[in-house]
Parts: structure tokens; C-alpha cells; sequence
């Protein structure tokens, strides 16, 4: 064995050269820079403590103070420290002028082999061991150029591809595979076929972090089932990894590749009885539906969470996240508590990364004092690390993801496993730690960001809409007969699909809503229409109650499911409603559990011209008998709101949902009159001394700290409504 030379950086410099041939001139040079970076990098950064010397590693975020540079630098020189700045172009470009400065005034010093040398007004002793590396990647949103006296103190090293193949067959021989070479040959064509011939997603990924992820979960595999097959073991981990972020289109290519990679090979299922038995308890207890998909989706999450310390839920509202996240958590620790020692407990924090300003999320300097102070997350990153619990700890950001936030848990989702705060403190993530985010689409997110994630993706259109309908059913009074329940399940049945389906295809939507979101808004609005019946103390022996929730589901179709259409769907979706209730459409026949509708809309008028009242057996009247005129002459005649239908309709839509505190949104083009039906609504028409109302008008300029003041102002009225323009 070679004996090493006893200079440290000497020392550093032949093994790196010797294990690292290939970007062997990239430390060489005592400021060097790489362009890609850390499977190289890390080598060398590893071997450095063995040899006594410090190395720093740093997260560049943006607004990084002079001062605080400065200091670092101070370090770095009197200690002959090696540091590496990573993502050292999301400096602020100011910042990065005077840091080229700085780095110029040491390697003067060193070139000239002082002992000791000026450095910003400071007499520092120099150790010419000091170094300082930097990785970049150029074309990201959000990032400088480095200018030009910062490019010419760094040698630039252009980081190639590396060979996947070589890669995956030298770490499954290191897990015990046999025939490594063949089955790392077939994970490398897995992902250049789907690259090929799969859709083009934002969080798809099919880099060296996701190969590194299947080499993972089959190392994992293999110590559990040593005995099995490996073909089968490899085959599980590509589809444990991969399956869960496609969408729906692309399973059938996917499950096509495999198939002829593997050809006849079939997996046993895997024996998850006493963990689904848990889940399953999980969600009746909490009024979900254990549905194929939901479960389907909380095995993905947990095979994910063992594979990856990062993951990501993407997918549009309703699709599930947060409620697999939450029965993943409430399940795993049923079962720790009942002693399945192989499911941790689990803890958890839930951050909106956008609600709050980037100095508040990690942390600051006050402009004046330039003390520091932890954000949102470095309080409950620490908290997490520095725990000796055994439980499960994740830290879910739950929010849209772009590059302004997310680049600075760069060092935190990969290897390094380390959050870099600006302050200079570095926090070590625990092994049992866990960093989750729910997010809409990564649109905004950098490659490096998508690939150092696991992916999740949920579809509405998988779960549907009818599991909310099930769980909204049993929030229902037990006293309700079964012929309500059979009555009501057959309504929703038979009219949801066709006025979905039909205002989506033939009319004009100023907001497009999912499926599942119009049919939650249809459910909240039958929930208001009929609050006041249930809670009735002779709701039990009411006769009528059954016309009650036919009315209700009657007039909430048009002001949920096509509430928001223009003027012209409203009048061709009044045609097909009635087309529908009347029996006239062959497609959409009236279910035997509905039989007949027992209140009728009224021939003269449409489903939009009038409203159901509840008393006696009930009836349709039209909004004009609820104008009321307005004869009041001491206002100045800019104040002054001719009564409408149109004031009538929109005074009623607002009392509901004031009454039964839900929000409301109002659209439509402008001059229709939307913020005068409000302000009118909050300002003179409420009782001053039961609410407290408040105007939010936003602009380009608005940001989250002046939200944040205002809405605290105002928490403390317990019936405080909000308008936000």
C-alpha cells in the first residue's frame, strides 16, 4: 500500500486524483469550481477529517450579508479550512462583487507566500492550506451571472454524465446480486424507454438520483428476502420507486416496458393484511372511505418514506394528500402503540412555506443590529434533530414549491442530509426524519430540486367524487329514515354526472373547478339549505323532510355545479336541467329510488329565478319577493344601490354562508358589480355589534407580512368576516 504524503492538502489531492482520474484537474488548483459536483465532490470532502482538516459546507441563499462573508472568510484564512459554497450563483450579485474581492485579497496572500497579510482592516495569520471550492448550475431560474472578477479566480470543471450502468452493477454487487451486470442493465433501459416514449412531466425524473433510488430499495430488499429470486427483487424495486409518480396514461406504457424487460415474470403480493387492517380502522374512525386508490396511495407513501428522506405529494386539490399523509401517520402509530415494533410512531409539523416571508421560514439578520434570529423551519428542523425519540419526525410543506424557497433545502434532500442557514449553522438531519412536500405541480421547481425528491402523484380523477359523497352521508342525523338516505344517494346519483358533465362540454366557465371540488361545494350548499330544518328540535317527526332535501338539492345544482358559468350557459344549463328532471332525456332516466319530484320548479321562471322556501310542505318563489326598496334619500347618489333580482340573489347567497360561516367567492367580469354587492353586504347590512368586517384590496405589491398584521388585528372578534379584493 502506498504510503500518503503527511501534508494535508497533498494528501487530499493524490487520493482524490487517484480514486477521481477523470476530473482529476478540478482541486489541482487552489480555487477550483465544479459545475457538477457532488458524487465527485463528496469523495474528497470525506476523506478531509481523516487528514485534520476543517471543512465547511455552505448553502448560498439569497440576501447573504457583506458582513457575513467577510467573517467567513476571516475563518477560512486564519484556519486553512476547506469550504464548498453550493449554489454559489443564488448569491445576490452585489454580494457576489465584493466576495470576488475578498477571495482575490487571499490568493494574493498565498501566491505571495506571506505569513501574515491585511484582510478587510484586519491583521489575520495566514494558513496557505485554506481552499474554497464552489457548484453552480448556470441555467436555473433565479440565478446571476457571475461577474466577470469572480470567473477568472475559479478554474471551471463541466461535469460529465456518468455512466449509470458501471454505477448500478458495482452497488448491487456491494448488496449481494449475483447478477449484477445483467440487472443493472435493465434498470438503466427501464428509464431511457420511459424517457422515450412516457409524457413530459415537471416531476418526472429520470437522473442519477432516481437510479440511485431503485439500487436503494433493492439493497433493502435483499436483506429482508435473501432467499428471493433477484430478478423479482429488482423488478419490485423499479415499480415501488417509479409507479407512484405516474399519471394514469402513462401506467399502461410503463407496465409495458417492464413487461418486456421482464418478460413472464410476476411478483407476489406483498403482505401488507395487518398493516391495511390498521389503516382501515384509521379512516373509519376519521369518516373516510377506504377506497382501491386511497389504499393504494398510502402503500406508495409508506414504501417511499422507506427509500427517500425527501418525497413529494403532487397532484390537484382533492386528490388526497393530505389525508394519506395524515392516515399514513395515525395508522403507523396505532400500530407501535399496539406492539409492531417494525412501524414507528409518528410525528409530525406542518409548514406553509408561502404564508410567510423567506426571512421568517428560515431565519434573519436584523438590518440594524444584524442579530440573528430562527425561522419557522430552523426551529422545528433542531427540534426534530436534536430529539432522542425514536418516533418518526416529518416536516411536511404544504404550499406551491418555486425556486425563490425550495433551492435552500438543496443540502437537506440530498446526501449531505444538512440544513445551511444563513447564520453559518449547520443542522444535521436525524435518521429518522423525513422531509415531505404537498404541492399543486413543480411548474416552477429547478431539475436539481425534482430530482433529489421521491415522487407522489394523486389524481381526483382516481379517488372521484363519490367517496366525499359516502362521508358526507354519514355526517347526516341517525333519525333520518333509510328511504331519505336511499332518496338522497339516488338524486346525487342521477343529476350530478349529467350537469358536471354537461356545463364542463357546452358552457363557459369563468373559474374551471375540479369535479370533486364542484361536487364538495354542491354538498356544503345542501348543508346550509337544510341547517336550520335539522337542527329543529321536531326535525325526528317532520313529514315534509323528504320534499326538504329534494328542494335543497333541487336549487343548490345550479348555484354549485354551474354557479360560475356566463349568461348564456346559465340559460342553455336551465334547458338541460329541466330536460333532465322532467324524464325527457333517455340517457339520464329517473332512478326508482326517486320516482317523482315532489316540489317543481315553477313553469314561468328558470332554475336561476327563484329559491326554495322551507315552510310547510314547501314552495318556489321568485327572488323579486325578496327586494325590498330602498327609501332612504340621505344618501349621496354614488352610495346609493338600486334593488335588483340581482342584489336579491346575491344578499341571500352572502346571509347563507355568513350564517353557517363558509367562505364565498364571487366572479366575474369586471363593472358587474361584485365588490358593490359586498361592501354593501358587509358594511351596512350587518349588525355591528355581533360582526367586525374588513376590506382586503390586493395588488402586485402586496406581501405576506402585511396580510399577516391585518388578519391578527382582526382574529381577535370572534365573527370577524374578511373581503379580499
Amino acid at each position: 500500500m502506498r504510503r500518503f504524503p503527511r501534508r494535508g492538502l497533498d494528501n487530499v489531492r493524490w487520493i482524490y486524483n487517484y480514486r477521481h482520474s477523470r476530473a482529476r484537474r478540478t482541486i489541482e488548483c487552489p480555487f477550483g469550481v465544479l459545475a457538477g459536483k457532488w458524487s465527485v465532490l463528496n469523495t474528497t470532502l470525506n476523506m478531509l477529517p481523516e487528514n485534520a482538516i476543517i471543512v465547511v459546507l455552505a448553502c448560498c441563499v439569497l440576501h447573504n450579508f457583506v458582513r457575513k462573508r467577510e467573517g467567513f472568510f476571516k475563518g477560512l484564512a486564519s484556519s486553512g479550512a476547506w469550504a464548498c459554497f453550493d449554489e454559489f450563483n443564488r448569491i445576490d450579485l452585489e454580494v457576489l462583487s465584493v466576495v470576488a474581492q475578498q477571495i482575490l485579497c487571499i490568493i494574493r496572500a498565498v501566491q505571495s507566500k506571506v505569513e501574515q497579510f491585511i484582510f478587510e482592516g484586519t491583521e489575520l495569520t495566514l494558513n496557505p492550506n485554506c481552499y474554497v471550492c464552489i457548484t453552480m448550475n448556470p441555467g436555473y431560474a433565479g440565478r446571476s451571472e457571475l461577474p466577470d472578477n469572480l470567473k477568472v479566480l475559479f478554474r471551471t470543471v463541466a461535469m460529465m454524465v456518468p455512466d449509470y450502468a458501471m454505477i448500478s452493477e458495482i452497488s448491487l454487487y456491494s448488496f449481494g446480486f449475483f447478477t449484477a451486470r445483467d440487472m443493472a442493465v435493465k434498470i438503466v433501459t427501464t428509464y431511457k424507454l420511459c424517457s422515450e416514449q412516457l409524457s413530459s412531466q415537471f416531476h418526472y425524473d429520470y437522473g442519477m438520483r432516481a437510479v440511485k433510488s431503485v439500487l436503494s430499495a433493492a439493497g433493502n430488499l435483499k436483506l429482508k428476502f435473501k432467499e428471493q429470486a433477484e430478478d423479482i427483487l429488482i423488478l419490485r424495486s423499479i415499480i415501488d420507486v417509479n409507479l407512484p409518480k405516474f399519471l394514469a396514461h402513462d401506467v399502461p406504457l410503463f407496465n409495458g416496458i417492464i413487461s418486456d424487460l421482464f418478460p413472464g415474470l410476476k411478483l407476489p403480493e406483498a403482505d401488507y393484511k395487518v398493516f391495511l387492517e390498521a389503516m382501515s380502522r384509521v379512516c373509519e374512525t376519521n369518516n373516510l372511505q377506504f377506497v382501491p386508490s386511497f389504499e393504494e396511495k398510502i402503500i406508495q407513501t409508506y414504501e417511499m418514506m422507506l427509500v427517500r428522506h425527501g418525497f413529494m405529494m403532487v397532484g390537484e386539490p382533492y386528490g388526497g394528500k393530505t389525508k394519506v399523509l395524515q392516515t399514513l401517520a395515525q395508522g403507523m402509530t396505532l400500530l407501535n402503540s399496539e406492539g409492531h415494533d417494525e412501524f414507528e410512531a409518528v410525528q409530525y409539523q406542518i409548514i406553509n412555506p408561502k404564508a410567510i416571508a423567506m426571512g421568517q421560514l428560515y431565519g434573519q439578520f436584523d438590518p440594524v443590529s444584524h442579530e440573528w434570529s430562527d425561522g419557522v423551519t430552523a426551529n422545528t428542523f433542531r427540534r426534530f434533530a436534536s430529539s432522542e425519540s425514536p418516533d418518526r419526525k416529518w416536516v411536511i410543506f404544504d404550499g406551491p414549491i418555486d425556486a425563490v424557497w425550495i433551492e435552500n433545502m438543496n443540502t437537506v434532500l440530498d446526501d449531505n442530509k444538512k440544513l445551511c442557514l444563513m447564520s453559518g449553522e449547520i443542522i444535521q438531519m436525524s435518521n429518522v426524519m423525513t422531509m415531505v412536500f404537498e404541492t399543486l405541480d413543480l411548474s416552477q421547481a429547478s431539475p436539481a430540486t425534482v430530482s433529489r425528491c421521491g415522487m407522489i402523484y394523486l389524481e381526483p380523477s382516481s379517488l372521484g367524487w363519490r367517496p366525499l359523497v359516502k362521508s358526507w352521508l354519514n355526517t347526516l342525523p341517525t333519525f333520518l329514515s333509510q328511504e331519505i338516505f336511499m332518496f338522497i344517494e339516488g338524486m346525487i346519483e342521477w343529476l350530478i354526472p349529467p350537469c358536471i358533465d354537461f356545463v364542463r362540454h357546452y358552457c363557459k366557465e369563468y373559474i374551471q373547478a375540479s369535479h370533486s371540488n364542484q361536487v364538495v361545494s354542491f354538498l356544503s350548499f345542501v348543508d346550509m339549505q337544510m341547517k336550520e330544518v335539522l337542527s329543529d328540535e321536531h326535525a325526528s317527526t317532520n313529514k315534509h323532510m323528504k320534499a326538504y332535501f329534494s328542494g335543497s338539492i333541487l336549487f343548490s345544482i345550479p348555484w354549485t355545479i354551474g354557479g360560475d358559468v356566463d349568461s348564456g350557459g346559465r340559460r342553455k344549463f336551465h334547458d338541460f336541467y329541466y330536460q333532465v328532471l322532467e324524464g325527457r332525456n333517455p340517457s339520464f332516466p329517473i332512478p326508482d329510488e326517486v320516482k317523482k319530484i315532489e316540489v317543481m320548479f315553477p313553469e314561468n321562471c328558470t332554475a336561476y329565478d327563484c329559491f326554495y322556501d322551507k315552510k310547510g310542505r314547501g314552495a318556489w318563489l321568485h327572488w323579486n319577493t325578496l327586494i325590498k326598496p330602498d327609501t332612504g334619500t340621505s344618501k349621496p347618489i354614488r352610495e346609493m344601490l338600486v334593488p335588483t333580482v340581482d342584489t336579491a340573489r346575491y344578499s341571500y347567497l352572502m346571509d347563507m354562508h355568513i350564517a353557517s360561516a363558509r367562505p364565498l367567492l364571487f366572479v366575474g367580469p369586471t363593472g358587474t358589480g361584485k365588490s358593490a354587492y359586498v361592501s354593501k353586504k358587509m358594511m351596512n347590512e350587518l349588525p355591528q355589534d355581533k360582526f367586525l368586517a374588513t376590506i382586503l384590496t390586493f395588488s402586485a405589491q402586496s406581501g405576506a407580512n402585511q396580510t399577516q398584521v391585518r388578519k391578527s388585528r382582526m382574529s381577535k372578534c370572534p365573527n370577524h368576516i374578511e373581503v379580499f379584493k
